[in-house]
């Protein structure tokens, strides 16, 4: 039983695992089972591959998934007179990272990782094999560039990540053992939810006012009545002159965002969109995580009053990951789009001119 359990092992591995170690994986795997069909030996297999299954999973969750190392926060008499402003994001790796996106796994599920750790590896993986690269680095950078000249010398601005380098814990230690006294934290979530609330404890479990350190939180992004007229303008502008019925899904997240803030900032694109009295416009506000029975379903329902236009909006996450890029593509599949009604998808803002506004006016709110 054993031997079958390991080769159990081998099979769920060959799902997570990529490149030179998948191939290796299938190999022994296509060996394993080419002796159980020679020996005919299939007794308690089922119950093999079921113990495989959570027996990976825990080793993972052991041995796997990144461990976050920094040193002791070094304290200093130096002081910096520069102010630090930390841009914090969830973060995501170029490429699939089976240590990182366990640790995010792990983080979001805890105890539950036991039962779906692997499924949902799988899943990261799939998303990145069909979309090649994720560009969220490169846009976060592109975002602090673009912080650092509109603010003055006075500031530095750095990125930080909760499951990805650099991680917040390492960026935070290196800016105060250099002497920064005063940090402003900048959470890139749109709402509140399981992001924000893990910030918030790892924050706490690093100890840091005890070093003296003047530390400021921006506000986040929900109640943003300039990017809830930018999604507006963004949807206007892109209507074709010959376009007067219009669907709109303005998609939300459950899993990641606080649902009622989530909600708030929907009703209220929904709201400026309805003002405009040039279009007949039908608005649904369905959640990105029941795409099959929800999203695809209204949809649908909205295509059959002959749509000129459909819009798949989702103006609750601030980036584009390879989850939601993932599922919107998925969706448009699925529709059933007749030809003469174009479909258009309306992302985050990503390095969008209007939310750097936004956030650096946040800033300079949060210093008054």
């Amino acid at each position: 039983m054993c031997k079958k359990i390991i080769l159990g092992i081998c099979f769920f591995s060959i799902f997570i695992f990529d490149n030179f170690l998948e191939n290796i994986l299938i190999i022994i795997c296509t060996i394993g089972v080419y002796e159980l069909f020679l020996n005919k030996d299939f007794k308690n297999i089922f119950i093999s591959f079921i113990i495989a299954y959570f027996t990976l999973n825990l080793l993972i969750i052991v041995f796997l998934q990144e461990k976050i190392e920094f040193k002791e926060i070094e304290y200093r008499d130096k002081k910096q007179d520069k102010k630090a402003v930390v841009l914090i994001y969830d973060g995501e790796d170029k490429k699939y990272n089976l240590k990182q996106r366990s640790r995010e796994i792990y983080q979001m599920n805890g105890i539950f990782s036991l039962f779906n750790m692997s499924y949902k590896l799988y899943r990261y993986k799939n998303m990145y094999e069909d979309l090649g690269a994720s560009q969220f680095k490169s846009k976060t950078y592109n975002i602090r560039n673009i912080l650092s000249k509109k603010l003055n010398k006075d500031y530095i601005v750095v990125n930080a990540n909760l499951y990805t380098t650099p991680y917040l814990e390492k960026t935070l230690t290196d800016l105060i053992d250099n002497g920064y006294k005063n940090i402003i934290l900048c959470p890139i979530f749109f709402t509140e939810g399981k992001d924000y609330d893990l910030l918030k404890k790892r924050i706490n479990n690093m100890g840091i006012l005890k070093y003296e350190i003047n530390i400021k939180i921006t506000d986040l992004f929900w109640s943003s009545e300039v990017l809830a007229k930018a999604y507006k303008n963004k949807i206007l502008d892109s209507i074709g002159n010959n376009h007067k019925t219009i669907g709109v899904l303005l998609v939300g997240l459950e899993d990641k965002n606080n649902l009622e803030q989530d909600v708030i900032f929907r009703e209220k694109v929904k709201k400026y969109l309805m003002d405009e009295k040039s279009y007949d416009m039908k608005i649904k506000l369905p959640l990105l995580e029941n795409h099959k029975k929800d999203i695809i379903r209204i949809g649908d329902e909205l295509l059959e009053y002959g749509m000129d236009s459909l819009y798949l909006v989702i103006p609750t996450s601030l980036f584009e990951t390879v989850y939601i890029r993932t599922l919107a593509e998925y969706i448009f599949k699925k529709l059933d789009v007749p030809n003469e009604t174009k479909f258009y998808y309306i992302g985050p803002f990503d390095e969008d001119d209007v939310f750097i506004d936004e956030l650096y006016k946040k800033i300079k709110l949060i210093e008054n």
